[in-house]
């Protein structure tokens, strides 16, 4: 790969750093090259800890990183959720609270009994997890076997600041603590990579404040502002989008700035379209428009496009009226559990049914595998493989069983009613295997986060409904009060496209009662700055006369 001067700039050491990168600026590609250059100057026995958003993100880092010949034995490459847990809590919560009486391990709120509710309700939500009274609660949560899953990054905080031989350890062990999508961590993970990085050791934090999405999970872009300011961090930029054609960047950038100065563009390749009615016509005119776009060129296949939405609701629409091959992605009942047992069923799901998932990456969700035993880990492998054998008939009896042999936990009511309806539709079921050449795809904004394709759809570009819009109590004009956020996942789904970006808005809408109203166009699509970066249409085409 040639680096642009920028990603030179970001690469070369430089104490500790933040790097704002944009979508499709080779930001993995600059943190893996920097990673690469520290492990093959550093000590053997030293690593570092890469943080990343999700397990695939890490896969793909620690497969780039290992190019080149690169040692990354010592090196930690995971979620925020799985650091904490094996570099800090695992090992040294015992120091704070005492020894356990089992061995502790994560629970979400579906993973509770009856007792470990109980305690989970007398928490006081004003108050941080590590209060005195809260942290009292989370002692006698750990005497019975269980770490609070939300506490875990302010857990881990707490352990960090108290424990001496936690702060020698991570010293020891690692010269630098790495964190991608930065924009989205919480206040407790922000305050941990602060505290690590006083205790010694480099802090790379790598975002982009144009892709903080995720407030609804108390995540916010404030946290790598204060990062930029921080006089103890240097600042580098990666600002060259590679993924989209120069038109769509120049579109996505103006978005935040009207001056932005455009890059060099020979076409235009942003188009906003009109579609006549209401949401549910624009998903039946999607099976004239689609192939009609694919049908000008031979370079993309239907599942070079995707069709974007701001809800699972408007996936409804398109799962209801598409008539052409589709794979529509939204979040089964399974997703919606939240709970070991979800995860692992979802986990073994997908090896079933796409079979470039390896049984290695399933065992990731047993919490005790790392320490088991060689014949508990040849009995797990088995009991994996068995998921793309058993009869589609026996696939319920099948997984209701592997949980309880795996995790060592029996299913409750609501998990097998998910499990059930799951395993009975047909559609959910074809969410878990690969795409194939012929099928367009069609998912939320947010579950498009990190992805990319050649022709991007972005619906729900409707007055009221994107960005989010509500009458003033007070009286006043409308507000719109997750504006910011809004605008960043209008500028998230943009960025996703690498040759076509297509805004629909519609001129009638449905509302959540069902109801039909005149529609507008989204404010998004009038921002100043943008006259003359798109090309305008409406659909269906009048005919001509």
């Amino acid at each position: 790969m040639e680096y642009t001067e920028e990603q030179k700039e970001a690469i070369k050491p430089q104490g500790s750093l933040v790097i704002t990168a944009c979508p499709g600026s080779g930001k993995t590609a600059v943190i893996a090259q920097k990673i690469r250059n520290e492990l093959d100057a550093g000590k053997t026995y030293q690593g570092v800890i890469a943080i990343t958003f999700t397990r695939k993100a890490s896969k793909e880092l620690e497969g780039r990183c290992r190019q080149g010949s690169s040692e990354v034995k010592g090196s930690f490459f995971g979620t925020i959720d799985s650091f904490c847990l094996s570099e800090i809590i695992y090992p040294f919560l015992r120091h704070i609270l005492g020894p356990a009486p089992i061995n502790a391990e994560p629970k979400y709120n579906t993973d509770l009994n009856e007792a470990e509710t109980a305690l989970v309700s007398s928490f006081i939500s004003d108050k941080p997890f590590t209060s005195k009274s809260n942290l009292e609660l989370i002692k006698q949560l750990y005497m019975l076997g269980v770490i609070y899953f939300p506490a875990i990054p302010e857990l881990a905080l707490y352990v960090h600041e108290n424990s001496l031989a936690c702060r020698h350890y991570l010293k020891a062990r690692y010269t630098t603590i790495y964190i991608d999508e930065y924009q989205d961590s919480s206040k407790a993970q922000h305050e941990l990579f602060l505290s690590i990085v006083r205790s010694g050791l480099t802090g790379v934090a790598v975002g982009d404040l144009q892709q903080s999405i995720y407030g609804w999970r108390n995540c916010s872009p404030e946290f790598l502002k204060e990062l930029i300011r921080n006089e103890k961090f240097t600042h580098r930029t990666v600002s060259i989008n590679h993924r989209c054609h120069p038109s769509i960047s120049n579109y996505a950038n103006r978005l935040f700035n009207p001056a932005f100065t455009l890059s060099a563009a020979d076409s235009i390749k942003v188009w906003q379209c009109n579609f006549t009615g209401t949401q549910r016509d624009s998903a039946v005119s999607l099976n004239s428009l689609i192939p009609a776009i694919l049908s000008k060129s031979n370079k993309y296949s239907p599942s070079d496009v995707v069709v974007l939405v701001r809800n699972n609701r408007s996936l409804g629409y398109l799962r209801d009226h598409l008539s052409i091959p589709c794979r529509v992605y939204s979040d089964d009942a399974i997703d919606t559990l939240q709970s070991r047992t979800g995860l692992l069923w979802s986990a073994l799901l997908k090896y079933r049914f796409d079979h470039a998932t390896t049984p290695d990456q399933i065992l990731e969700h047993i919490p005790d595998i790392l320490g088991a035993s060689k014949t508990r880990i040849i009995s797990a492998r088995k009991i994996v493989k068995k998921a793309r054998s058993v009869e589609n008939q026996l696939l319920e009896a099948y997984l209701t069983a592997a949980s309880k042999d795996l995790l060592g936990i029996e299913a409750k009511v609501a998990e097998l009613a998910a499990l059930k309806k799951v395993t009975s539709d047909t559609d959910a079921l074809r969410q878990y295997s690969p795409t194939s050449t012929n099928e367009i795809q069609c998912m939320t904004l947010h579950k498009a986060k990190g992805l990319e394709f050649e022709i991007v759809i972005h619906l729900d570009l409707c007055e009221r409904d994107f960005p989010y819009q509500r009458s003033n109590p007070d009286g006043g004009a409308d507000i719109y009060p997750d504006w910011e956020q809004d605008l960043n996942l209008h500028y998230a789904g943009i960025t996703r496209a690498k040759s076509i970006c297509i805004l629909g808005h519609t001129t009638s809408r449905i509302t959540s009662y069902d109801k039909i109203y005149s529609g507008a166009p989204s404010p998004f699509l009038r921002m100043p700055g943008l006259h003359g970066l798109y090309g305008e249409f409406s659909y269906p085409q009048k005919p001509k006369s």
